[in-house]
């Protein structure tokens, strides 16, 4: 269901992306009138609809970051090349136009979602269920984790769920012929027992000579590939809060002192729990609130009146609330009421509701016992901050004082002197792979050594000073250094060819049932199965091979990924038989494959006949 791919949807990029997709066409409905005159604030425009520059930049961080993460330590290698900042760019964009084309075609389509079946997704959505049950509260979080109102929220899930409809009739239109289907399972289960006989290379090897001639043309058309990069070694301080806390105490007389001199910091807060009726005008609300004063039931007049039916369903009970976490005008009607009362119809932003207190919890002083460990934990992280930075700004002077080495500001925090070996920006140890200590070895002064860089911070509570002690600049190896590696590959080649040729002769005399060569030793049968493609160049020869007949084996040459030269002994070929789990996991993966193809093709279609007009100058401004 959609909403069970919500649970993280306020870092989620469909989240973003769906949710802004939505507010552009109300944005775009109100300015109507001034659009000629003013600013363009857009990305991109699809069929006139806009795809605002905020959004896309929100979205090229999001995915920046992700990135970032996935990637780890090799990240910072491709950060700033421009061949990666191009293509983050065109990717964003891609897919904010292509999530654009297809909500324009799901409203081409008429595609609509009722309100109660909004309701209904937003009420059984698992990420506001609290013990099996909807939970207004965590519901309430959520719109203001997102300073969304629940009308924007609602309209969000009803954009999502017409996209939903449009997925599935994707589903509905793509089919395959069973017979089809059975053919193609058959084929990827299929099974195949061979025996393998590797022919060394070893002794052909051993009778291989190259040129010079030879070496120098290879050297001569291969230059790219003897590129050497610049390299760096470093010796460096790794600086971290755990070489700072072990000086760091907490005593009782502090956290009892802290304790009183911030005792406002510790009071439970005070909560009330409301519930109330929403209606589109006051003519409503004072009709309901006659009816209360007549005698009705508060619990039954919200739930057949209410506008919010999401609280209605619970009587009009919005739960326990925390200062702040309703408008001003709605707050402070409901602390002007008793436990137990009702208001009289207050407006609040364009609704009219009546409130009613249904229990209120007054705020408390907290007990020491109960925040002890809570100030503990504080004190040490303010002790540790600062200790911290003390340090390190004693590691800073002496790492600038005593530029010859790193001995004097080593010894500040007893700090072991690292050493790394020989590395370029694209083979960076983790330990030192962060931009700002790339930056420094390979683009500032401290590139050319006998300097210490300042600390240089690369997370929370954690500093690097490096200094290069050798630097090597890119260039070229020259013929005389890559000389040998030459050799071997040319030598490695021929073998290969002439190896790769005897067992050709060999396959040749085996499939004519000529006496077998005593130096060609099959290993055991083995059975390969299509799906498995344990060897990808031994797999296409293998299952490319004509059935061998009854009782009746065939042979082929082929070159394994490692290189070696193999002769295959084909001895018999059974169709798969996958088990029901298998074929369901397949068929499964076929119609999603299916799927995304027709969708992809549709969005060929959408992109041919759209009006995609792109604001090229804000997308070259993009973290240039």
């Amino acid at each position: 269901m959609l909403m069970e791919r919500l649970k993280e949807a306020s870092n989620s990029v469909l989240w973003k992306s769906v949710l802004v997709l939505v507010a552009v066409s109300f944005v775009l409905s109100g300015v109507a009138g001034y659009v000629m005159t003013r600013t363009d604030t857009s990305a991109v425009k699809i069929n006139g609809e806009e795809i605002s520059q905020q959004l896309f930049q929100q979205q090229y961080n999001n995915e920046y970051q992700r990135l970032s993460q996935q990637l780890g330590a090799q990240f910072a290698a491709v950060a700033d090349t421009p061949e990666f900042t191009n293509g983050l760019r065109t990717s964003v964009l891609n897919r904010l136009i292509d999530q654009e084309l297809l909500r324009q075609y799901a409203s081409e389509l008429n595609l609509a979602v009722s309100d109660e079946r909004v309701k209904q997704e937003i009420v059984s959505s698992p990420i506001f269920q609290v013990n099996g049950k909807f939970d207004n509260g965590a519901y309430q979080q959520l719109l203001r984790q997102n300073n969304m109102t629940a009308d924007n929220y609602a309209e969000y899930v009803r954009e999502g769920l017409r996209l939903e409809q449009l997925q599935a009739g994707f589903g509905d239109t793509e089919f395959s012929v069973p017979a089809q289907q059975d053919e193609f399972v058959k084929l990827f289960f299929q099974q195949r027992k061979v025996r393998l006989a590797t022919l060394p290379l070893a002794d052909e090897l051993a009778k291989q000579t190259v040129t010079e001639q030879e070496i120098q043309d290879f050297y001569n058309n291969n230059k790219t590939a003897f590129l050497v990069p610049e390299t760096v070694k470093v010796q460096y301080l790794d600086l971290t809060a755990a070489d700072v806390e072990k000086s760091v105490n907490v005593t009782d007389v502090e956290i009892a002192q802290y304790y009183q001199d911030n005792k406002s910091q510790f009071m439970a807060k005070s909560q009330q729990r409301l519930a109330h009726i929403q209606f589109a005008n006051e003519t409503d609300a004072l009709d309901a609130y006659q009816a209360l004063q007549g005698g009705a039931d508060f619990a039954e007049l919200a739930k057949s009146k209410s506008l919010d039916k999401l609280s209605a369903v619970k009587g009009g009970d919005l739960g326990w609330l925390n200062a702040g976490d309703v408008p001003p005008a709605f707050e402070n009607a409901a602390l002007a009421l008793e436990v137990g009362q009702y208001s009289q119809p207050v407006k609040v932003d364009n609704g009219f509701h009546i409130i009613k207190v249904e229990e209120r919890k007054e705020a408390a002083e907290l007990p020491l016992s109960a925040v002890k460990e809570q100030i503990a934990n504080q004190i040490r992280r303010d002790l540790l901050n600062n200790q911290f930075y003390s340090v390190e700004k004693q590691i800073a002077e002496k790492a600038f004082e005593d530029q010859s080495s790193l001995q004097a500001a080593a010894k500040v925090a007893d700090l072991k002197i690292q050493e790394s070996g020989y590395f370029s920006r694209t083979s960076v140890p983790t330990e030192l792979n962060f931009p700002a200590v790339i930056s420094a070895v390979f683009d500032s002064d401290v590139a050319q050594g006998g300097v210490n860089s300042e600390p240089m911070n690369v997370g929370e509570q954690h500093s690097i000073v490096v200094r290069v002690v050798d630097h090597k600049a890119e260039g070229t190896k020259s013929l005389e250094e890559a000389k040998a590696g030459i050799e071997a590959d040319l030598k490695r080649q021929k073998a290969e060819k002439a190896v790769l040729a005897q067992a050709e002769e060999l396959v040749k005399a085996l499939n004519n049932d000529l006496e077998r060569p005593q130096h060609i030793d099959f290993g055991k049968e083995q059975t390969l199965v299509y799906a498995e493609n344990l060897d990808p160049a031994l797999n296409n020869v293998i299952f490319s091979m004509a059935k061998p007949e009854q009782g009746k084996t065939l042979y082929h040459s082929a070159k394994a990924d490692n290189g070696d030269i193999v002769i295959v002994a084909l001895d018999s070929v059974t169709e798969g038989k996958p088990t029901e789990q298998e074929r369901a996991q397949l068929d499964m993966q076929i119609a999603q494959a299916e799927r995304i193809n027709l969708q992809n093709n549709l969005l060929k279609s959408l992109r041919a006949r759209a009006k995609i007009e792109v604001n090229e100058e804000f997308i070259r401004q993009v973290q240039e």
